[in-house]
């Protein structure tokens, strides 16, 4: 009688599936990795010490949709992004350049330190070409080409 009792509950424990974690099949699967970022492209914005030439660079750029242009203000002097088109399609307003903070004389908790440079970021989610210039020094030829392909 016990060995029949024994099969039994054996028969009844595998028609169940057991009680255990590792017999429901184990632990979840894990997540899926998260997306790579988007392609991403740079422009500098130059001046010669804050004088002329104020130049993009590069000035002409091609890039796939869905890229990020990113503009970093490696100059002297304040600069913009501005698209030419009328009603414009980004400004960045003003992009200020790496500066230095200061410390009176005689604080002995200032630490003189650098601020990085100004960027702008504007992806381009639409085919075309984009022409573009700094507010500031369109007049001294500072302009630049997006060409956005499919």
């Amino acid at each position: 009688m016990r060995i029949y009792v024994g099969i039994v509950s054996a028969i009844i424990a595998a028609a169940c599936g057991g009680s255990s974690a590792t017999s429901s099949g184990g632990n979840p699967p894990p997540p899926p990795p998260p997306p790579p970022p988007p392609p991403s492209a740079s422009v500098s914005m130059t001046d010669n010490g804050g004088l002329t030439p104020y130049a993009f660079s590069p000035a002409s750029l091609s890039v796939k949709v869905g890229t990020k242009v990113i503009w970093t203000n490696n100059g002297k002097a304040s600069h913009t992004s501005t698209s030419d088109a009328t009603p414009a399609v980004w400004t960045s307003g003003t992009v200020a350049p790496a500066g230095t903070m200061s410390c009176a004389p005689n604080d002995p908790y200032c630490t003189p330190g650098t601020t990085p440079p100004g960027t702008y970021e504007q992806t381009f989610t639409t085919a075309g070409t984009y022409r573009y210039h700094c507010e500031f020094h369109q007049a001294q030829g500072m302009t630049g080409t997006i060409t956005v392909t499919p």
